[in-house]
Order: C-alpha cells, then structure tokens, then sequence
C-alpha cells in the first residue's frame, strides 16, 4: 500500500474538495429506511468488504460482502445502514448510510504550512490530504511521521487530529504499523495509564506477601521462547503415591489492572497484543507485561496458581486456585526443554539464562515430559483436532524488506506447555461453572459443511476410510501426501472459537468445558476471569457482583471476540503486503504449488513458503465446477482439485490491494 507513487503537495485552493473511492452519484443513493439493517463495516483485503451484525438475543452474528461500488465512504468499524440484495443466491449489503463513525485512523508525513497543516497520506481510499488546524500541530515539526484521527468528514478535505507520533518507530517498520494503526492498534498509551503505572511499589509489601500461600521454595520455572519478553505461566510439578501434582501460576496481572482504572479501560479496549512478524503492540504497557508481571527468575512475583491432583492415568482428581506468591528459579526455553529430554544437553551444561543444567532440574523436567506424554495419549484419544500446518517466520532486513521465508523450528516441547495449560484452563472453567464466567467456545460444525467435505474425497480415499469425524479425517489427510493441503478446507468447515458468558463446550479441543486463563497479560478474557476468581477466593463475591458480572460478561466476550478477529485480521493483512514486497521483483518466473481454494472467478495457489496467490480465470480456458468443486479445463474436460500441484508463472504484484495473481503455465 505504502509503495504507491505519491502525487506531489500541491497548495489548495481556498475550497479544498474531498472525494471518496465512492461516486457523487452514489453517495446521494436514495434510502429506504424500512428496509434498513445496521451493522458495522469491516475492510476486506482490497476494495470490498463486508458489514457484521449481531442478533442481540441470541448473539449470533451474520455478514454480508459489500461491494467496492457499494460502500459509501464507510471506513473499517463505521456503524452503518445497509439494504440487502440478492446476487447469486447470496445476500449482498448496500450501504445507504454511515450511521457512527469509528475512530478513523491513517498514518503520513505532515506538511506544515503557516497556522494550519495537511497531512499527506498513500491510503489509496483518500485521496486529499488531510487538514489539521493550527491547534492541533502542538510541538511537531514538518515532515514527521504521525498518526491521525478523522474528525470530520464533509466536502472539504477531511480533517484531523495528530494522535500518535511515529518518529519512535522502528526502521522500515512503518508499512507493518500502518495497517494495524488504520484499524485500530496504537503503540502509545494514554498519559492517565502512564501517571497510574508510576504509583505501583517497585517492590511486593511484605503485608502483600503474608496474605499469600507461599510458594517460593518450590521447584518452579518458565518454558519461553528465546525472544519472549512476557513471561506469564511457570509450572511446577510433583511426583506422588498415585500420580502428580501440576501447578500452573499464572501471573496475578489483575491485582495491578483493578475494574475500571485506567489501565483497565485500556486493556479492555485493545483485548489482545498484537504479533506482527517482529512487532509487537502490547494489551498492557511494558512497565507491566515485560517487567512489573513478568515471572523473571530470582523474582518475588505475585500469582494465580491452578493446583491439580492428577492420576497416574492423566485425570485430574481434584483442583484449586488459590492467591500465591512465586519466585521462579529458571528460566528455559524450548530449545532447551527438547535438549534435555533427548539427552543431548548434559549435566553441568550452561542455560541459556544463567545457571547449570543440574539433577534436580533434570528429574524435574524427565517427570514432566512423562506427564504430559500421558495428557497427549488422553487429548488424542478423545478426538482433539490438531491442525500440521507448516508455519513460516518471515526475515525482514534493517529497511523492513523481507529478506526470507523460512519454516519455523518445531519443538516437541510446545507440546509439553500446551498440554499443562488446555488442563488448568479446562480445570478453572470446571471449578467456576456455577458463576458467571467466560468461556472460550467452538461449536460444532454444521452437518452440511461436514457432507460437502466428505464429498470433496470422492475418488481421493477409499469409501471404507471415508467418516464424518473430524479427528479420524484429519489423521487421514495428515498421513497421505496427497491429501495434505486439504486441511485447510477442513478447517475452513469449521465454526470459528469465540468467546461467551454461556459455555457450549469446545469442539475443537473436545471438551466440555474451557476458558482462558493461562495468559492475563496479553489476553483481556483471562484478566477478566481473574477478577471473578480473586472475588470468590478472597470471600468479596457478593450477590451485587453476581449481577454485575451477568450484566457486564455478554458485553466482554463480544468485545473480546471482535479484538480477538481484529488482530488475526491485522496479522493476515501485514502477511500479504509483505508477501507482495518479497514477490515484487519476481514478476515472470515460474513457481510450483498446490492449489488452495476456489471460487468463481479463479482460483488460489500456495508457495511451498505459504505465500498466497490468485489465478484469475480470464481467457484461461478454465472455469468453476460447483457441483465438482474443482477447476476444469473447457476443452479438454481435465479437472483440476484441491490440492493439486501445479506450475504457475507471476504476472502482476498489486501493492494497493495486497495481492498476488499468476497465469497458468
């Protein structure tokens, strides 16, 4: 987006005219408001979009795409009026009108003139700068980064405040920043947040401590990557007569964050930390997420400890969570976890973070490995879907061009983490199903979605191997090469997890019960049920605040949900502008991949590297068979599938909508 040529500053005249993507004759559409539903507008990934809404009974939410001609000048998360027509047997949205604007946000250079700035913009759906009074330009000088609000759209060229400068960004990183800023992702907080951080102790009060179990002489330590700054879960874990005792402490993020402090108003509306390629835009100010709550070693640490008593067979006997003070005593990562459990790292060998590999620590970790080796038997037996899609870690240069993709190194000891966290989740969601209380919810596919998959295999497996089980389809695909891509289809005929004050159970992790508890510091569910717990546990849960979490839950896990699909969309989008910047001086080549869906108008391919394509059909020769759901060539009646490899060449790199297209070769 940002790599399309700029027209040059020109002074305005006295009349400055805004003109949106949108024609004048289509903002003057006539309204029928009868007909009317509202909702909110989601950018799309070019020029379309789509408007959500959400049945406020029962919660379910519904979209419409939005073609480019037919949105107005509605910006991502205006809240809008839209009529519906049917085109092709599916209902489309007409914007008729922009009902609430969001906090419309861009980035671009200031350009100062003498009491009044434009701010000059490469967003190709604006396409005047934007006007900054006098009152607003403070201390910044011309030419500097900033960021934008919108705060007011009319003939003239919109008009703005300067929000955010920046000037502090890291090098080359400002096309990443960009997208997530323009939806809604600030790095900076608040100066309230900054002046209620500055009140916390440096240290734990010792009167804060003696309320606390104190668990500062068990064997405790963190098991992180080797780059993660908030480390928020440390285990410990023992052997007993009958099986084991696993403590999982979770950093006690909400004794700092309390209800409706500054610090919480923030963290409630950003609702996650966002992970772009080497960026990170943090729920929580890193005075807190990387220092104040994160569980460094040789540390006094305020926590949440989930204690369960496991049997032998890896079920859970009885739990607890209760208030704890910690002070972990390694810091691993899972490089190391892997090392020691293989054998390859030995005694007396150095970690990575200060001390010696030594017997006890040793023992330790054998004991867990053995534990959670069982936990993996009980996930896999009782149809948990796990997803083998290969993922890929982008190398950006100091100009934040991608320089590489490669293949993220796995570790078998992602596996050992996952395991103590789906159990203490699934534990706390168990203890607390009485109260009113978050769930992390994925409901069951709908049963025509599982007929059409299943179809898909005609003639791929044998009719004995065909099933409507997820965890048995699944399996099948990931042992034959053949059917490898087809994963993603599976898991596109699948509901999406969201969050809910009603549990429906997870079926992805085919459990009946689940929440998040594991990660406050960048999780806004996980601080929210912190709260609740702490009430309860500290005997401050009255019947008042059973009917104010009643009444506040439906409005956190809607709004969870949302933050939670903003950032994966943000994460998807910085995805394909760096993909169209790595592939942009490879117009012309050849490339093999494996076809990855279909639609009308063409068809997807993806890179052994991941990265994504379209293949228009045009004059191809080709065209969709619904009925077949695959790609056939008119001529010769030759039919192309999901998931066949095939040869493409790159024909054109669109910066402006992020995406790839190739020709058939």
């Amino acid at each position: 987006m940002s790599e399309q040529k700029k027209k040059p500053y020109i002074k305005k005249k006295k009349e400055r005219v805004f003109y949106s993507s949108t024609s004048k004759k289509q903002l003057k559409q006539k309204r029928n408001p009868e007909n009317e539903l509202t909702g909110v507008y989601k950018q799309g990934n070019g020029p379309f979009g789509f408007v959500d809404t959400v049945n406020e009974e029962s919660g379910e939410k519904k979209g419409y795409y939005v073609h480019e001609s037919k949105k107005l000048d509605a910006f991502e998360g205006d809240e809008v009026a839209f009529e519906t027509k049917s085109f092709r047997g599916k209902d489309e949205a007409i914007i008729t009108k922009v009902i609430k604007r969001s906090e419309n946000l861009v980035i671009g250079k200031l350009k100062i003139m003498n009491n009044f700035a434009f701010v000059v913009t490469s967003d190709p759906l604006i396409t005047q700068d934007i006007f900054i009074p006098g009152k607003f330009i403070g201390g910044y000088t011309d030419g500097a980064r900033v960021g934008v609000q919108i705060i007011k759209w009319d003939k003239k060229n919109p008009e703005g405040r300067i929000i955010e400068s920046l000037e502090s960004l890291p090098a080359g990183r400002e096309d990443i920043y960009k997208i997530a800023f323009e939806m809604g992702a600030r790095r900076s907080f608040p100066d309230a947040v900054k002046e209620q951080i500055k009140q916390f102790p440096k240290e734990i009060p010792n009167s804060e401590i003696l309320k606390r179990k104190n668990l500062q002489s068990l064997l405790t330590y963190t098991i992180d990557g080797a780059e993660s700054k908030d480390l928020d879960d440390a285990i410990s874990i023992q052997e007993t007569n009958t099986g084991y005792i696993l403590s999982v402490h979770i950093a006690d993020v909400a004794h700092y964050v309390t209800e409706n402090s500054h610090l919480d108003r923030e963290a409630r509306k950003r609702g996650t930390s966002i992970y772009l390629v080497d960026q990170v835009i943090p729920m929580l100010p890193a005075e807190i997420s990387n220092g104040l709550c994160s569980l460094h070693p040789g540390e006094d640490k305020l926590t949440l400890t989930c204690e369960m008593e496991v049997s032998n067979a890896g079920v859970v006997i009885s739990s607890s969570v209760y208030e704890s003070v910690i002070e972990s005593d390694y810091r691993l990562t899972y490089r190391e976890i892997d090392e020691i459990t293989s054998g390859e790292m030995k005694l007396e060998d150095e970690l990575q973070f200060g001390k010696k590999l030594n017997p006890e620590l040793k023992d330790n970790i054998m004991l867990l490995k053995k534990f959670t080796d069982r936990l993996g038997k009980n996930t896999n037996q009782r149809g948990s879907l796990d997803f083998d899609f290969p993922e890929t870690k982008i190398v950006l240069d100091d100009t934040g061009k991608p320089i590489e993709y490669k293949k993220y190194e796995r570790y078998d000891s992602y596996k050992v983490i996952e395991e103590c966290m789906v159990l203490a989740n699934e534990s706390v969601s168990k203890l607390y199903m009485k109260y009113p209380f978050l769930y992390r919810i994925h409901e069951k596919p709908d049963p025509e979605d599982v007929d059409k998959f299943v179809k898909l295999l005609d003639g791929k497996i044998s009719e004995g191997e065909k099933s409507t089980d997820f965890s048995t389809l699944l399996v099948l695909l990931k042992e034959n090469p053949r059917l490898f891509h087809m994963q993603k289809l599976l898991l596109r005929s699948l509901q999406k997890a969201r969050y809910s004050e009603k549990n429906m159970g997870h079926f992805g992790l085919a459990l009946k019960f689940y929440s998040h508890f594991t990660s406050p510091i960048r999780r806004y569910p996980d601080l929210q049920i912190h709260r609740i717990i702490k009430e309860i546990v500290s005997k401050d849960y009255t019947p008042t605040r059973r009917e104010h979490y009643t009444e506040v839950l439906p409005k956190v896990a809607r709004r969870s949900s949302d933050t939670a699909d903003r950032a994966e969309k943000m994460e998807y989008r910085v995805r394909d502008m760096l993909a169209c910047k790595y592939m942009s001086d490879k117009i012309g080549e050849a490339f093999t991949g494996n076809i990855s869906g279909m639609i009308e108008k063409g068809f997807f391919i993806e890179l052994p590297n991941t990265i994504e394509g379209f293949v228009p059909f045009g004059m191809t020769g080709l065209e969709f068979n619904l009925e077949k759901m695959c790609v056939m060539q008119i001529a010769t009646g030759k039919e192309f599938h999901f998931g066949d490899e095939i040869q493409v060449r790159l024909s054109q790199v669109d910066m402006s909508k992020m995406r790839l297209e190739f020709e058939l070769i």
